[in-house]
C-alpha cells in the first residue's frame, strides 16, 4: 500500500508504541495495543486526544513509554528484532483494518504487573491477552 508522508509519519510512530509498550507480549497484545490507538484516532476527540494517531500516541501520560521519565522513552529497536518485526506486523494490520480488532473496541489497556488504575472501575472490560487486559468507555 502507498501512504502520504503523514500516514508514513503515524504509522512509524505506531509502530514504536506497539514495539515499547508490548514487545515482551505475544503477537495478539501487540495487535490489541494498536487497535486502541486506532480505536482513540479514529474515535471522538477525548482528553487522549485525537484525530490523529501522532496525538493519541503523543498526548502527555497516554502511553508510558513516550513519557520523558519513562525508561522505555530512549529505546529503539535494532535492525534485527524479531519482536519488532511483530510489532510492524500489528500496526500495519490495525492501521489499514486488514486485521480485526481482538479487543472488542477498546480504548484503555494496562497490564497486570501494576496495581489496576482507578479508571478501571469506571470503564467496560473487553478482554486480557496476555498480561494485558483491555477497556472500552
Amino acid at each position: 500500500m502507498n501512504y502520504t508522508s503523514d500516514q508514513a509519519w503515524e504509522l512509524s510512530l505506531l509502530m514504536l508504541c506497539v514495539w515499547r509498550e508490548a514487545r515482551n507480549q505475544t503477537f495478539q497484545a501487540m495487535l490489541g495495543v494498536a487497535w486502541v490507538v486506532r480505536n482513540r484516532a479514529n474515535g471522538p476527540v477525548r482528553w487522549w486526544g485525537g484525530p490523529s494517531y501522532s496525538s493519541v500516541i503523543l498526548k502527555p501520560f497516554q502511553f508510558s513509554s513516550f513519557n520523558l521519565a519513562d525508561p522505555n522513552a530512549r529505546l529503539i529497536p535494532q535492525e534485527n528484532d524479531a519482536s519488532f518485526q511483530q510489532a510492524q506486523q500489528a500496526a500495519v494490520g490495525a492501521y489499514s483494518a486488514t486485521l480485526a480488532d481482538p479487543t472488542g473496541g477498546a480504548v484503555s489497556y494496562y497490564s497486570t504487573d501494576i496495581e489496576a488504575p482507578d479508571w478501571a472501575a469506571e470503564m467496560e472490560f473487553t478482554v486480557q491477552i496476555d498480561s494485558f487486559r483491555f477497556y472500552r468507555s
